[in-house]
């Protein structure tokens, strides 16, 4: 489906707070018994201004669709590297119609204009073809239990 998306920064759109959390929680959380409220809580530090934390969500003909964040670290095992793209999600039925990679690039872009300069993801193997596709090389394999892949990224501020 292709469909108009307009991204935002979770700072000039707090009302979307509850949805990006839901989402994210849904999808990585809830299966490891997390609750919800400490994924609200931990979205609101997000709102702080400053270069990191932040979070991108993106609506779609006026629904929320998609989210991703840059974050400090989203890997213990891996404390060393900093900072994180992070929780990129979106809608099924927004899928394959380019969001995913808009959201990843928007990241990207906001980093170096902050001047940093390499950033790091963790992610399933099965998506790691789409991370490649965009420039990401895998720097480390199996890692933790559920055997992510991290990757880095080079970007030019």
């Amino acid at each position: 489906m292709n469909a108009a998306f307009t991204i935002h920064d979770l700072r000039d759109r707090p009302d979307l707070l509850d949805a990006v959390a839901e989402a994210i929680w849904a999808t990585f959380w809830q299966h490891k018994g997390r609750a919800l409220s400490d994924l609200q809580a931990g979205f609101r530090k997000h709102l702080a201004p400053g270069d990191l934390p932040f979070t991108l969500a993106a609506e779609c003909d006026g629904v929320f669709c998609g989210t991703v964040s840059l974050i400090a670290c989203d890997e213990p095992e891996r404390a060393d590297l900093a900072p994180w793209l992070a929780a990129l999600w979106v809608a099924p039925d927004r899928r394959r119609a380019g969001l995913g990679a808009a959201l990843v690039t928007a990241v990207e872009q906001r980093a170096a204009a902050a001047g940093i300069a390499r950033l790091y993801l963790s992610a399933r193997p099965a998506v790691q073809g789409f991370y490649e596709k965009r420039g990401w090389q895998v720097i480390d394999t199996e890692i933790g239990p559920a055997r992510l892949v991290i990757f880095e990224r080079a970007i030019s501020p």
